[in-house]
């Protein structure tokens, strides 16, 4: 089937081998109706849509009782009812959980780790996308939240948007897989659409207080340097906490801190504002004050991989020793 592929195998048994002959099984991909063969009874009348929909009911009913080993042969059917079934499981996610997702785990959970319906929706491939968006808007933050981590199963430009809605819920966790799995989407043209709708929000006083930080942490946490001269105009913005999250984003996307007074901001940015982030982070080396060194330094690290962060122990003459390798491999990678 064409369209976004999963990144995880699917279940075993869900899609079987082709029969000898070469021939596909019918429930072996995705459709949005009944296949042909069951599309007529015994009296050779047409199957009520009524009738497909109970028997994705039926299915669903069933799949929320079984374990990971039991549930293939009941996914291979749903695949055969396409639409019907990403319906009906849409209305029972996530379902029993097969293990609660802990704050210790150091990845996100597979889709076949979490649930029946969760390693059920993944079985469906790009057909399950616009479902998950639905399920991201969710009343429930437990919704939300396995289905943005099922997210990190596809690898399509079509979860940019949703995604990025994601990135301003109320739900803290919901927040952080959104932006985990938006940052692998940043050369991606839907992306930087994604980021100037998160700017929009931080700047649009219309927008609830709540939506307007959470997008300033958004674009902090995205390091989207293009915000910085937003992040300048915004240290004025009458709320106290847009303006403190901005000066927290500045210091992050910078490597500097002018505190919360514009100007020397405004005139930093226009000495500085043209070059790329990784040179701002390279003066940031050379700061007096040890928080920032230490914050460009892991910030540079993170970017280049050219040098391990210092420790917090170090000196500011050893930051000074690495900034001037900074300074020389950049020369020598951007003699521009």
């Amino acid at each position: 089937m064409a369209g976004p592929r999963r990144k995880y195998p699917l279940p075993a048994g869900v899609i079987p081998g082709a029969p000898e002959g070469g021939t596909e099984d019918s429930g072996s991909r995705v459709r949005t109706k009944a296949p042909a063969a069951a599309d007529r009874g015994s009296d050779s009348q047409p199957v009520l849509k009524e009738n497909l929909v109970e028997l994705a009911r039926t299915l669903v009913d069933e799949l929320v009782t079984l374990g990971p080993s039991e549930i293939a042969p009941v996914v291979r059917r749903l695949m055969a009812l396409g639409n019907f079934a990403l319906e009906e499981m849409a209305k029972s996610f996530p379902g029993p959980l097969w293990r609660q997702a802990l704050a210790t785990d150091s990845r996100l959970q597979r889709p076949d780790e979490i649930s029946a319906i969760a390693a059920a929706l993944a079985a469906f491939e790009g057909e399950a996308i616009p479902y998950l968006a639905r399920l991201m808007r969710h009343p429930a933050p437990k919704v939300r939240y396995y289905a943005a981590v099922i997210c990190a199963a596809y690898s399509s430009p079509r979860l940019i948007e949703p995604l990025m809605q994601a990135s301003l819920d109320e739900d803290r966790e919901c927040r952080r897989v959104a932006l985990h799995l938006l940052s692998a989407y940043q050369h991606e043209a839907l992306y930087r659409s994604a980021l100037g709708e998160l700017r929009r929000c931080a700047a649009e006083v219309a927008e609830p207080l709540p939506v307007r930080r959470r997008a300033v942490s958004a674009l902090t946490q995205l390091r989207d340097e293009a915000s910085a001269a937003l992040f300048v105009d915004l240290l004025a913005d009458s709320d106290r906490g847009i303006a403190t999250a901005c000066r927290v984003g500045l210091r992050v996307l910078t490597a500097h801190d002018f505190g919360f007074s514009r100007d020397p901001w405004l005139r930093w940015l226009s000495e500085r504002g043209h070059e790329n982030r990784i040179q701002w982070l390279i003066e940031g080396l050379g700061d007096g004050r040890a928080n920032i060194r230490l914050l460009a330094s892991r910030e540079l690290w993170h970017l280049t991989r050219f040098l391990q962060p210092l420790s917090e122990t170090a000196d500011r003459d050893q930051f000074l020793t690495i900034q001037a390798s900074y300074q020389r491999w950049w020369a020598k990678n951007h003699p521009d």
